[in-house]
C-alpha cells in the first residue's frame, strides 16, 4: 500500500472513530436524562406539578425534573444531528442510515440543533414542537440505532466498506 493510500485509510479510521465518539457522547446525555424521566413517570398526575411550576422555576433559575429531562433531551438531539452532519460530510453510507436520512426530519433536526445551540428570543417556542410529535422521537431513536449498527459494521468490515464506498476516501 502506497504512503498516500495509508494516509487516506488512516483518515477514514479517524473519522469513523470521531463519529463513534460523538454518538457515544450523545448517548451519554440521553442516558443522563433517563433518571429525570423516571421521576416524572413516577410522580403523581404524571408530573403535572412540574409543568405548572415551569415558568416560575425558569424565572427564578430553579431546576426541576421536567426541565432537566427536557434540556438533556434537547442537547442529546442536538448532538445526534452533529453525528448525522459528519456522516454525510465524510461520505459514509449504509442502506438503513441513508434511508432514514432521506426523511424531512433531518432538516427539522438541523433547525432544532441550531435553535438549541444558538439562543434567541424565539428559541423556546421553536424547540418545544420537536418532542410534541412521537413520530419525530421514534425516527431519532431509529437513526441512533442505525448509526450504531453502521459504525460497528464499518469497523468490522472496513476494507470492504471502503471498496464499496470510495467516497469516504475524499478529503
Amino acid at each position: 500500500m502506497a504512503e498516500d493510500e495509508r494516509a487516506e485509510l488512516q483518515r477514514v479510521i479517524e473519522r469513523l472513530h470521531a463519529l463513534g465518539t460523538a454518538l457515544l457522547r450523545a448517548e451519554s446525555v440521553r442516558d443522563a436524562g433517563r433518571q429525570f424521566a423516571e421521576i416524572l413517570a413516577a410522580a403523581p398526575n404524571g408530573g403535572d406539578e412540574f409543568l405548572d411550576r415551569l415558568v416560575t422555576d425558569v424565572r427564578v433559575q430553579v431546576q426541576n425534573p421536567l426541565l432537566q429531562a427536557g434540556n438533556l433531551m434537547m442537547v442529546h438531539l442536538g448532538l445526534l444531528y452533529t453525528v448525522i452532519e459528519a456522516w454525510d460530510k465524510w461520505h459514509f453510507t449504509d442502506a438503513r442510515v441513508d434511508e432514514l436520512l432521506r426523511s424531512p426530519f433531518v432538516s427539522d433536526l438541523r433547525r432544532f440543533r441550531n435553535d438549541i445551540f444558538h439562543v434567541s428570543q424565539a428559541t423556546e417556542a421553536r424547540v418545544s414542537w420537536w418532542g410534541a410529535a412521537s413520530d419525530r422521537i421514534v425516527w431519532s431513536q431509529n437513526v441512533e440505532r442505525a448509526l450504531r449498527a453502521a459504525f460497528l459494521d464499518w469497523d468490522a468490515h472496513l476494507a470492504e466498506r471502503i471498496a464499496e464506498n470510495p467516497g469516504v476516501m475524499k478529503r
